[in-house]
């Protein structure tokens, strides 16, 4: 059946529609008509709402999902539901814990088995074998399977390993990520150094773990001449080193999540393992860091970072207990809810949709009268509360449960199919 949309502001700075109030008309997956008032000749679904904002398709640049080998925490179908549910038409997925995407089998494994998601999956591959740091992978050959970048996840600890894997994804213009936290320096860290953490008692995590990971990552990628995505940056001195890097025309972006824009590491203080999460939650400090970094366009995109884990592995000692949390069906709420005094609604949509697609070579999803209708719909000034019986993962590691949220999904329409 066909869609109509009713009285939706158009927000994507590709579409000549960008700002105005329009319908729009989809049939067989194809934006049909673009219009003041439409009335359709044949019976439609109709979506409409006081409030509507309309985008292209929102797009995740850092999640992972269970299967294969943990469907107990999440597989591929509740992993999509919760993209769906979040507003996310799209992601690009990580190596599942323990089974990492090194081969070309393994990229077309998820290609294979995105054909029947609701959502578009692009697979990410592991820049050395077995993300293990000792040996490069086989990056042309995952790219000719689908890959769309290359992470292992973790910081590659061998520096000459690191410098190969940039040189030669740098002469095929591939787009290597990187995770900004040298292990050696965490060492037994499980959660942010400062105050409360010696409050705590528990080992800290020195801004310094992630700073030097950093620095040698915006080295390496200025000698390679290859192309670098930093993944969840935190720290002041981060961000500025990565703003001083572009401006030297190194080719770098970064992302940081909503997690530690609206969380610090007071959550701590009552040792919930739903807030133990990597890197860790930081301090106000850093929160307004990352924000001016997002202004200032250092940061050029959300990344969810959603992570699902067994109860088994969070239900248990501080110490013991995994890093990581939920992120896909929040994000844009926590998001927003930090960044709506900071930035514009379009600009917003930059950072979700519009810059990650650029950013990793994703064909974007304009809104235009002939173009494929990949869209997030959405109520950009709804205050709601996430809770726990929200959760479409199979795993409930959510650090939002009970958290105020500021702008709700209304509904996604990817791949022929509404989903409200």
């Amino acid at each position: 059946m066909d869609t109509l949309i009713k009285k939706a502001v158009i927000i994507d700075p590709t579409s000549p529609f960008n700002g105005q109030t329009k319908d729009i008309l989809i049939s067989e997956g194809i934006i049909k008509e673009i219009n003041d008032d439409i009335t359709p000749a044949t019976e439609v679904d109709i979506v409409e709402e006081k409030g509507l904002n309309v985008s292209p398709g929102w797009f995740d640049t850092a999640c992972c999902f269970g299967e294969p080998l943990y469907e107990e925490a999440e597989t591929l179908q509740s992993g999509a539901m919760a993209a769906i549910r979040g507003g996310y038409t799209a992601v690009a997925l990580s190596s599942p814990k323990d089974s990492p995407t090194d081969s070309r089998q393994k990229v077309e494994f998820f290609i294979s088995k995105g054909k029947d998601l609701p959502i578009n999956i692009y697979p990410v591959g592991t820049a050395t074998q077995g993300a293990e740091g000792k040996a490069m992978a086989e990056s042309y050959d995952m790219t000719q399977g689908g890959a769309i970048a290359f992470a292992d996840g973790q910081q590659i600890q061998n520096n000459l390993i690191e410098e190969l894997v940039f040189e030669y994804n740098g002469a095929q213009d591939y787009l290597t990520i990187t995770t900004p936290m040298d292990r050696a320096i965490r060492h037994q860290g499980v959660m942010h150094e400062g105050e409360v953490s010696t409050t705590l008692g528990l080992h800290g995590i020195a801004d310094v773990a992630e700073d030097v990971a950093v620095a040698r990552d915006l080295f390496m990628a200025q000698y390679a001449k290859s192309p670098l995505h930093i993944a969840c940056v935190t720290t002041p001195e981060a961000v500025k080193m990565i703003g001083d890097a572009q401006k030297k025309g190194v080719n770098v972006s970064c992302s940081v999540t909503p997690h530690h824009l609206l969380l610090t590491d007071e959550m701590l203080k009552e040792f919930d393992t739903r807030y133990k999460v990597m890197p860790p939650l930081r301090t106000k400090k850093h929160i307004d860091a990352l924000k001016k970094a997002i202004k200032n366009g250092v940061v050029t995109c959300i990344a969810s970072d959603h992570t699902p884990i067994d109860v088994e592995d969070k239900k248990c000692e501080y110490d013991r207990a995994a890093f990581g949390t939920l992120g896909l069906q929040t994000a844009f709420g926590a998001a927003w809810e930090v960044l709506s005094s900071v930035i514009s609604l379009e600009k917003m949509i930059c950072l979700i949709s519009i810059n990650p697609r650029e950013r990793f070579k994703v064909a974007i999803p304009t809104i235009e009268v002939g173009g494929k209708a990949e869209m997030t719909m959405f109520l950009p000034d709804v205050q709601w509360t996430f809770s726990k019986d929200m959760i479409e993962s199979k795993a409930k590691n959510s650090a939002f449960i009970g958290q105020k949220l500021k702008g709700m999904v209304f509904a996604v329409y990817n791949k022929g199919e509404l989903h409200m």
